[in-house]
């Protein structure tokens, strides 16, 4: 019989995951990023109801992360300095606003895994557009992806050959652009609970915003208390390219857009409701 004070050395010994290469060297290259950081709180309540209501009427309902992407890549696209990208004595401004992601997949054992997905000119999309393509990536295998491809084979070279690919690669914005884009949107709230919650990211890309809890906080509203539904949201943009204020124009456009439910209309339900019946044939 053990006594009660006896040391226990029982342990296991599990294969280290490719993919945790991947994320120890994008946090060693963010480390030369000078980050600026804005927490905030953004009223929900609006934009969940209304897709609440979309809810009832699309079998697969609406991805929250969809319409934060639409939500950030339009907020871009009106302020696209906070995703400049600096090359020696220049900065280059992509017209394009492409949004990376994480979005979890089951792999056939049952074990989830997280998988870098880009939402190309997001800025130049509507949100029934988004949604469809964040709902089909969900669903399909993204094993043959040129991007995921990419990312598997360099993940398994030797760590100093990895770095050699990750300098060659983040050196030229166009290069760095097509394989992670030129925004972070990090939705990590959906496995949080109900509670204040935000998350400090590092991130060599000039813009990223990370998502944390969704809770009730009494607000005072037209002359009187009422219960609203917030997030908390962390916004990070490169202190070396962008400055305070606009940083600040940024962020407000963002909370904007995310407050007054943008996307989430008429036409958004008549152009979801037309993809869907248009699957379903």
């Amino acid at each position: 019989m053990k006594e009660g004070n006896a040391i226990s050395d029982a342990h296991q010994v599990t294969a280290w995951p490719p993919i945790r290469n991947l994320v120890s060297d994008m946090l060693a290259i963010s480390q030369r990023t000078h980050n600026g950081y804005g927490l905030l709180e953004f009223d929900v309540t609006t934009p969940l109801a209304r897709i609440a209501e979309h809810k009832t009427r699309m079998p697969d309902g609406i991805s929250f992360t969809a319409f934060l992407a639409y939500c950030l890549g339009h907020a871009i696209g009106e302020h696209p300095g906070v995703h400049a990208c600096r090359q020696g004595g220049r900065l280059v401004v992509f017209d394009d606003v492409d949004i990376s992601t994480l979005l979890e997949k089951t792999k056939p054992d049952g074990a989830r895994v997280p998988v870098i997905y880009i939402v190309r000119a997001a800025n130049r999309k509507s949100l029934a557009e988004i949604n469809e393509e964040i709902r089909r990536a969900v669903r399909d295998d993204l094993y043959d992806d040129p991007a995921v491809r990419r990312r598997r084979r360099i993940v398994r070279m030797p760590a100093l050959l990895r770095r050699g690919v990750w300098w060659w690669i983040r050196r030229d914005p166009v290069r760095r652009k097509r394989q992670w884009g030129t925004a972070v949107l990090s939705n990590v709230g959906s496995a949080i609970d109900a509670r204040p919650s935000w998350g400090l990211v590092q991130s060599f890309l000039p813009c990223s915003v990370t998502v944390g809890g969704i809770f009730e906080r009494v607000c005072w509203r037209n002359e009187r208390a009422e219960p609203r539904k917030m997030m908390s949201v962390t916004v990070a943009v490169d202190h070396d390219i962008v400055d305070g204020v606009p940083g600040g124009r940024f962020v407000a456009r963002f909370a904007e857009l995310v407050e007054a439910a943008a996307g989430l209309d008429e036409e958004f339900g008549t152009s979801a409701g037309d993809r869907a019946e248009g699957q379903s044939r």
